[in-house]
């Protein structure tokens, strides 16, 4: 990313509206929020789990938990959403590392809530953003110690609480502000202060789940019969036993 002094008007407005209206975390949160007030959305619905949910389909991906796949609660599903979102976000955003308060007055109420933010991001902060990279990816540099809490193993009012503490983070009201300073015809020293304090606002909710792992394709494997099985065909093509379809077979087949 350029730094702010680089970036024409016109690509920081650009910026703070990919980042503000980026609806599949936004709207998460507000999906959250509604399932927040069902204290059983942290639990799976037991009497969801059927035989058939026992049953392992050629090719079916399963979410396994104590080694059988169960329905997964509400509040876990969005909760992927909600996490997926924020990577989006983080995307965009990665790759600013200034000081957000550099060259701002000090004595501005902002510039004073910016500083006394990003002295606790940073007095708190254990992570590099290349170990941060990583973690969001589901690895951990060899620099980088996996944190002990895993989100997915939290007791059910454990998850219920933080999530409740993320979708009450700052970022959220920053937002609303940068959304109506969009709406007019800001000038570019309002643009530079909203994206500043978006920025922090940021990085108070990525310090909000340092201390947990997540990986939101966790679970998401294939059964070893599945696999078993695609690699052994797999081996067949390479020997030559079983024939290879074109796309156009495919199509034709399909009825396409």
């Amino acid at each position: 990313m350029k730094k702010l002094g680089d970036m024409s008007t016109d690509d920081l407005r650009e910026l703070l509206q990919r980042v503000t209206e980026a609806e599949a975390f936004f709207d998460s949160r507000e999906r959250l929020i509604e399932l927040l007030k069902d204290p059983g959305s942290a639990r799976y619905d037991e009497h969801a789990v059927t035989p058939a949910a026992f049953h392992v389909e050629p090719g079916a991906l399963l979410r396994p938990i104590g080694g059988v796949p169960i329905p997964e609660s509400p509040l876990a599903t969005e909760f992927r959403a909600f996490f997926c979102g924020y990577e989006s976000i983080a995307f965009w955003l990665d790759d600013y590392e200034a000081d957000p308060g550099e060259g701002l007055a000090p004595h501005t109420p902002l510039a004073k809530k910016l500083a006394r933010h990003r002295a606790y991001i940073l007095a708190h902060r254990t992570t590099t953003l290349e170990e941060r990279r990583a973690r969001r990816t589901g690895c951990y540099l060899a620099s980088d110690v996996a944190p002990e809490k895993k989100i997915a193993e939290l007791p059910p009012e454990a998850f219920r609480a933080l999530v409740r503490r993320l979708v009450l983070q700052e970022i959220f009201v920053v937002r609303e502000r940068v959304v109506a300073l969009l709406a007019g015809a800001p000038s570019r020293e309002q643009l530079e202060l909203a994206f500043r304090e978006f920025f922090v606002a940021y990085e108070l909710l990525a310090l909000a789940l340092e201390a947990y792992h997540y990986d939101p394709d966790d679970g998401f494997e294939l059964s070893p019969e599945v696999e078993a099985e695609i690699e052994q065909e797999m081996a067949d093509y390479k020997a030559g036993k079983i024939k290879g379809i074109t796309m156009e077979e495919l199509a034709e087949k399909l009825g396409w």
